[in-house]
């Protein structure tokens, strides 16, 4: 039986080995390496938590991983609730990161899948995992930041102390931001020094485009549905409708608030989430007399959430390039702390046009074409 499992606002975080014998490499390979598919688990689960699993994944191929039984195992399992974060460690690093997308315990799937060990039992206790990304980190660069001595290594599944979770959270924001920016080994930045840093607030008048406001609204929506995300858009635009297109009918009607994904998001004019707990890209439309608006909704979002490595964008006309690039140049937001001028790209209307009309006929999209084309500050 698929569990139903509520969310809170806090995230656990799971370690998970997968490796170490012949037989664990194996699955590894099989399993996480290269992913598993829709058709393979049809066979195993009722049709309700396959149409479950079919609106999380989208068509997509999935990491799937499971635990034997045991108390510590059932009891961990039984802890686990969407959104929750899984670091898969392998060899000494920490090789994948995602999220928990549903679970379910099924011994005939779990033998399908990984047959059973040397004492006839197999790895029933099974979680699906949704939004990975690959890394690259030793574990003990990780260790200290949740409390663990350096030379801490995991054993087969476990529960990081929740309280280490929370403070983590606190002071560094996106877990998987902070496993990139280990890996590229850059120096972390510290959440509560960075939300010192924003004590300016504007209330300037903003002179919208609705029509082209709106177009640009709807082909973000369209390329972020093509590219199996889940989109959000402020509240008080989902009654909006372009062409006949109505944005309610396309887009999340709620709101998941995590330590990673803070409340500021809702006022993003279009975000991109695969799973209702991380972002994949944030866009602000922008058509204020000032640009500077724009900018300060996406370093509010910045400011909550370091050291994320999601892209941003500010969507504009062509003729605003240079001013977007002057206030992204601001020492408020080019500092140390934000770096705004090196996560934000602009994208012209005519370059969203392009993108999106060509991709009308296509049966997915690939959301680094958005990234390809988005113009970073120059150097001067």
């Amino acid at each position: 039986m698929m569990a139903r499992m509520p969310h809170g606002d806090s995230r656990k975080v799971f370690l998970v080995v997968a490796g170490g014998n012949p037989s664990a490499e194996r699955h590894f390979e099989d399993t996480i390496q290269r992913k598993r598919t829709l058709q393979e688990v049809r066979g195993f689960l009722p049709s309700q938590e396959i149409e479950n699993l079919e609106k999380i994944y989208h068509g997509s191929n999935f990491i799937v991983w499971g635990a034997v039984p045991g108390p510590m195992n059932e009891s961990r399992w039984e802890k686990m609730a969407p959104g929750d974060v899984v670091l898969i460690y392998n060899s000494g690093r920490i090789r994948f990161a995602g999220e928990i997308a549903a679970k379910v315990r099924n011994k005939d799937l779990a033998r399908y899948f990984w047959k059973e060990n040397d004492a006839g039992t197999t790895w029933e206790f099974m979680y699906f995992i949704v939004n990975e990304e690959r890394t690259d980190v030793p574990i003990e660069r990780l260790n200290p930041l949740f409390g663990y001595q350096s030379n801490y290594r995991p054993q087969g599944f476990s529960m990081i102390n929740e309280t280490a979770v929370t403070n983590f959270s606190q002071n560094y924001g996106d877990i998987l931001g902070v496993l990139k920016t280990l890996e590229r080994g850059e120096e972390l930045i510290h959440l509560p020094t960075r939300k010192e840093i924003i004590s300016a607030h504007i209330d300037e008048r903003i002179e919208r485009l609705p029509t082209e406001h709106d177009e640009m609204q709807w082909r973000l929506i369209r390329l972020g549905l093509l590219a199996r995300c889940d989109v959000w858009v402020p509240r008080n635009d989902q009654a909006k409708q372009y062409e006949g297109h109505k944005f309610r009918d396309s887009v999340l009607s709620e709101f998941h608030q995590t330590l990673d994904v803070p409340r500021s998001i809702e006022n993003i004019d279009v975000v991109w989430k695969f799973g209702p707990y991380s972002i994949k890209s944030a866009f602000e439309i922008e058509h204020s007399t000032s640009i500077y608006s724009g900018i300060l909704r996406l370093s509010d979002l910045r400011a909550e959430a370091p050291n994320s490595n999601y892209p941003m964008f500010i969507v504009a006309s062509e003729d605003r390039r240079r001013k977007v690039f002057e206030e992204l140049r601001r020492p408020t937001f080019s500092g140390p702390c934000l770096r705004l001028n090196e996560v934000i790209r602009f994208l012209g209307y005519e370059k969203v046009r392009e993108i999106d009309e060509s991709s009308k006929n296509a049966k997915d999209f690939d959301t680094n074409t958005l990234l390809a084309a988005g113009e970073s500050v120059p150097h001067i």
